[in-house]
C-alpha cells in the first residue's frame, strides 16, 4: 500500500478525476508530464513546459492538443469564448452546458482477448502489427488498436497500412498511431486504395522535407507525422523545395528563427497559401508577383484664419528686424 508523505500536501494542486480515473492506461509518459506541468501553473508556455520536462517543443505541442482534444485542456480563446456566452446568458448562475466528448475506449484485457476470438481478421491484424512494430504487442498497444479499429471506424487492411505508414514517418508510440488514425478518419482515408495514396504523397512529401533542410541547413531530416499533412499539401499545391526554402527565409527574417518545427510550418504554409492564390508557384513567378505599394496618409490641413492686416504688421517687423541687423554689422566694419 502506498501514501504520499503528508508534509508534501502542504505544497499540492489538483488533478481532475477523469485523468487519474479514466486515462491512465491510454497516456503516454510525454502526455502525463505535459498535463501535470499544465496543472500545475495554466500559464504556463509550451517553452517552459519543454524545459522543465527535457521534451521537444512540438512534442509539447502534439501532447497539448490531445489534452485539447481530451477535452480536459481548453485554449485562452476558447475560454474567452465561454466567457462571452456565460454574459449573453441570461440564466449566468447555471453550469455552462459543455457537448458531450466521448472518451477513446477501453476494453480490459477479457474483452480485447473475446474480440479476438471472435474475428479472425482482427487476429491477423495483431500478429501483423507485432511484424511490424518488431515487438509483442502489450495491453497498451493491444488497447490502441482495438481504438483504431472500433473507436476510428478503420478497416483491418487499412489499419494494417496505416501501422506501416506510422513506422515510415517514425511515429510508433500510441498517442501518435491514435492521432494518425483521427486524421485518417475524419479525411476519409478510409480504403486501401486512398491509404496508399496517403503514403505514396506521404513518400514525395518526406524527400521534400529532405531537401528543404539542406537547403536551409537543418540537420533534421525527418519530418514529424503532422508535418506530413502540411508537406503533402505544398506538394499537391506544385510548389518545390527551393520555393519552401524561399517562404523558409522570409519566415527566419520575420521570427528570427529558422527551425523546421510545427509552429514554424505554421507560418511558412500562411506565405505559401498566398502565392498559391496569387498563382505563383516558381521563384520567378513569384518575384513578378507586383508589391503592393503603401498607402501615403495625407496630414489633415490645419485650418486657419488668415488676417491680412496682421501679417502686413510681421512683415513689417521682419523687415525692421533685417535693416537692424545690417547696420549693426556696418558698424562693427566700421
Amino acid at each position: 500500500m502506498y501514501s504520499v508523505n503528508v508534509k508534501f500536501y502542504a505544497s499540492s494542486f489538483s488533478v481532475p478525476a477523469k485523468i487519474a480515473d479514466d486515462m491512465l492506461k491510454l497516456v503516454s509518459g510525454e502526455q502525463l508530464k505535459v498535463i501535470l506541468c499544465i496543472l500545475r501553473n495554466p500559464q504556463i508556455e509550451a517553452e517552459e513546459i519543454a524545459d522543465k520536462t527535457g521534451l521537444s517543443v512540438e512534442t509539447v505541442l502534439e501532447c497539448a492538443e490531445f489534452w485539447e482534444d481530451s477535452g480536459v485542456v481548453v485554449t485562452e480563446k476558447a475560454e474567452i469564448n465561454s466567457l462571452e456566452s456565460e454574459k449573453d446568458n441570461a440564466e449566468m448562475a447555471l453550469p455552462v452546458s459543455v457537448p458531450k466528448i466521448v472518451p477513446l475506449l477501453k476494453p480490459n484485457q477479457q474483452e480485447i482477448d473475446e474480440a479476438l476470438e471472435r474475428s479472425r481478421s482482427l487476429r491477423n491484424l495483431f500478429n501483423e502489427a507485432q511484424q511490424i512494430f518488431g515487438k509483442t504487442l502489450g495491453y497498451t498497444m493491444q488497447c490502441m488498436i482495438f481504438n483504431v479499429v472500433f473507436y476510428y471506424g478503420i478497416s483491418q487492411d487499412v489499419a494494417n497500412l496505416l501501422f506501416t505508414f506510422a513506422t515510415y514517418v517514425n511515429a510508433t508510440s500510441q498517442q501518435d498511431i491514435l492521432k494518425i488514425a483521427k486524421n485518417w478518419s475524419e479525411n476519409g482515408i478510409t480504403t486501401v486504395e486512398s491509404a496508399n495514396d496517403y503514403i505514396h504523397e506521404g513518400t514525395k512529401a518526406k524527400k521534400l522535407f529532405s531537401k528543404l533542410a539542406s537547403l536551409t541547413n537543418n540537420a533534421d531530416t525527418q519530418p514529424t507525422f503532422v508535418q506530413y499533412d502540411y508537406l503533402i499539401k505544398w506538394n499537391t499545391w506544385g510548389f518545390k523545395a527551393d520555393t519552401l526554402a524561399k517562404a523558409h527565409e522570409i519566415m527566419k527574417n520575420e521570427k528570427g528563427t529558422g527551425t523546421l518545427n510545427y509552429r514554424n510550418f505554421q507560418y511558412m504554409d500562411k506565405i505559401l497559401k498566398k502565392w498559391h492564390d496569387a498563382g505563383a508557384h516558381t521563384l520567378k513567378e513569384i518575384e513578378s508577383i507586383p508589391e503592393k505599394a503603401p498607402v501615403k496618409k495625407s496630414k489633415p490641413q490645419k485650418e486657419t484664419s488668415f488676417d491680412i492686416e496682421l501679417a502686413k504688421e510681421k512683415s513689417r517687423d521682419r523687415t525692421r528686424d533685417i535693416g537692424n541687423m545690417k547696420n549693426k554689422k556696418r558698424k562693427r566694419r566700421a
